[in-house]
């Protein structure tokens, strides 16, 4: 029998929570329970594998590995007993087989996140290393030498592509996170976060070294991309950088275009970016006119990509929550923002936000790539950038105005209205929600919205593995902001503080994407 019909999303009939000690406080020990339940719920549903099969880590089981290695490596702040805690890593470590797969790299599937590439594979088995250390900072495990061939045979690769590849048998983009070079970059920037064996060391010197490289044909795609684009359609709503989906189609969403590839970008070293960031900076101001023009809304692509659907999607993969994934990155950058900051990108975040907050309660579920908790994520980033970057993101908008000698404002009072409890609020309401979505909610009967069930109800990106994630995430943030508060209340400074320090460490950023830079957890 069909599922019956359901809208793209329900009405929004939540309430911001208030944020103050006491709701911070039961909202970290919901989450809490809901990260260990779901675990739980995960381990006993998603097989384990005897041995690697052609799938990436956005719907396949190399995802729910990595989920769990997330998970133990933010057990800190998850409060529970050791031996809990050292189950995700047993859960982790049962899920990476040894070896590689039987599949040869291909120019389109460079990106660990996409199936058909062993490069999930090697990701996983030089984390599982770090990992199986405690995540010992000094501990240098040593890596099997085939890993680290084929990372550098992936990097090879990927600087002979261009901006378009054969995909199959259609030509697409080379350079989003979910198969293409920006992935790639991603995984190698999580593993030159790491420490290893001086032998180990010395095999991954020549494939960091190449990471410039790879950033600079990265670039060079979006200028090209960018040219063809003007070529073909005139420079209106043209970017400095674009990125292409399909041939002819240039794409904005996190995981095949632009607002995936630029904060990956900015997670690289601020000189490895230097000649780069004007670009960068007017491409975002860019996006935020684009978005702000669309009323919020980021359209799927340029020229319009054909489709019969009443609104535009908003979710992780296209739609507004990639511009507020993109603006929680780049606020968080210093040298970008007081350079390239435009009173466009607070029109951008407040009307991005007033569109996923109206339309983000998908009936597709609660996953990351087109859910509920993919959809409050980017509050958690902007959040962190306006409660621990606001004198840089003030002082950068009082040096706009001195330097264009505008008096005043575009919607003047917007500044005052994006404070950190206006993202972390709307945050806490969606992730708690998330709790009654399939399959972490077994009883859809208890939920007043008939939400789907997931095609890979256990996944990372499309499933449970992804909440969890996203919960445990929140559990970070609520812990920092926890006990930055009480610091304030004793007269103390964060800085150096180590409770904080921590619970700031074990935010690792979306998953495939990051945002609080490669922290060496994808």
């Amino acid at each position: 029998m069909a599922e019956p019909e359901r809208p793209q999303y329900y009405e929004n009939t939540l309430t911001p929570l208030p944020i103050n000690p006491a709701t911070l406080i039961d909202s970290l020990r919901e989450l809490r329970a809901a990260v260990y339940n779901g675990a739980e719920i995960i381990h006993a549903n998603e097989p384990i594998p005897d041995k690697w099969s052609v799938g990436g880590m956005f719907k396949h089981f190399p995802g729910v590995a990595l989920a769990f290695l997330r998970l133990d490596y933010q057990s800190s702040v998850l409060a529970r007993e050791k031996a809990a805690s050292l189950n995700f890593r047993q859960y982790a470590l049962q899920r990476i087989p040894s070896g590689l797969p039987d599949i040869p790299l291909r120019p389109s599937r460079l990106s660990p996140g996409g199936s058909f590439s062993p490069l999930a594979a090697v990701t996983l088995h030089i984390l599982s290393a770090v990992a199986e250390t405690n995540w010992e900072l000094d501990a240098r495990p040593s890596l099997p030498q085939e890993d680290i061939i084929c990372l550098h045979d992936a990097v090879n690769l990927a600087l002979k592509n261009g901006p378009i590849v054969l995909h199959d048998d259609r030509k697409m983009g080379g350079d989003e996170m979910l198969y293409g070079r920006a992935g790639l970059l991603w995984a190698l920037l999580n593993v030159r976060a790491h420490r290893f064996s001086e032998e180990s060391e010395k095999a991954l010197a020549p494939v960091f070294a190449m990471v410039p490289q790879l950033i600079c044909s990265i670039i060079d795609a979006g200028r090209e991309c960018s040219k063809c684009y003007i070529q073909e359609h005139g420079d209106k709503d043209a970017h400095p950088l674009m990125y292409a989906w399909m041939e002819g189609y240039y794409c904005f969403g996190t995981a095949h275009g632009i607002t995936g590839i630029l904060p990956i970008l900015l997670s690289c070293r601020s000189e490895e970016l230097a000649g780069y960031m004007p670009e960068i900076g007017e491409t975002i101001t860019a996006l935020c006119k684009f978005s702000v023009a669309n009323n919020g809304h980021l359209p799927m692509t340029l020229p319009p990509f054909p489709s019969k659907r009443p609104s535009e999607l908003v979710q992780f993969c296209h739609g507004s929550p990639g511009i507020l994934i993109l603006l929680g990155t780049a606020l968080q950058n210093e040298q970008l923002t007081r350079d390239y900051w435009h009173p466009t990108w607070d029109q951008a975040i407040y009307q991005a936000t007033c569109r996923t907050w109206e339309e983000g309660i998908l009936s597709k579920g609660g996953s990351l790539c087109h859910g509920i908790s993919g959809n409050a994520w980017p509050w958690l980033m902007l959040h962190n950038a306006f409660e621990y970057h606001s004198t840089h993101i003030d002082e950068a908008r009082r040096e706009y105005f001195q330097r264009t000698l505008e008096s005043i404002q575009p919607d003047g009072n917007l500044s005052r209205q994006l404070t950190p409890d206006f993202f972390l609020s709307r945050a806490l309401a969606f992730m708690l929600h998330s709790f009654e979505t399939r399959p972490y909610n077994s009883s859809p009967a208890t939920s007043d919205k008939d939400y789907r069930t997931p095609d890979d109800p256990y996944s990372l990106f499309e499933g449970l593995a992804g909440n969890v994630c996203a919960w445990a995430e929140t559990c970070a943030v609520i812990q920092a902001r926890l006990r930055k508060v009480d610091l304030s209340e004793e007269g103390a400074s964060v800085d150096g503080h180590g409770m904080f320090q921590r619970a700031m460490r074990c935010q690792l950023g979306f998953p495939l994407v990051g945002g609080n830079g490669a922290g060496g957890l994808l």
